[in-house]
């Protein structure tokens, strides 16, 4: 799985468990963990969702969209979902198989958001 973090920011906070503990004392190591997870399934989404440990929220109804929302204990990830050669996965909650990579726009724990946090 390719996870790619555009805002540097975002990309920086996730980076660092100094920064992850000063923002989420008390979840520090879900998100580590979940972002551990991500990383090391190979090669698709359905394959990190087989473990167990990750779930898939349910979106709202409306157009398909390559938007996905994914949960680790008390972590929620939203991300843009995209196939092995970049193209959006349209409804990647109905087809985790094809997602290979994830853009990850935000993590939020506690409905306090790392982007926001991030500047």
């Amino acid at each position: 799985m390719i996870l790619v973090v555009p805002h540097a920011g975002l990309e920086e906070l996730l980076a660092s468990s100094v920064l992850l503990v000063q923002i989420w004392p008390g979840a520090v190591e879900d998100v580590m963990m979940f972002i551990q997870v991500l990383r090391m399934s190979c090669p698709s989404l359905a394959d990190v969702l087989s473990v167990g440990l990750i779930s898939v929220l349910t979106p709202a109804g409306g157009e398909p969209s390559p938007q996905i929302s994914l949960a680790y204990r008390s972590a929620v990830l939203s991300a843009a979902a995209a196939d092995q050669a970049g193209e959006p996965v349209a409804a990647p909650h109905l087809r985790p198989a094809d997602v290979r990579r994830l853009e990850i726009a935000d993590i939020a724990v506690g409905g306090r958001s790392a982007l926001r946090l991030a500047g």
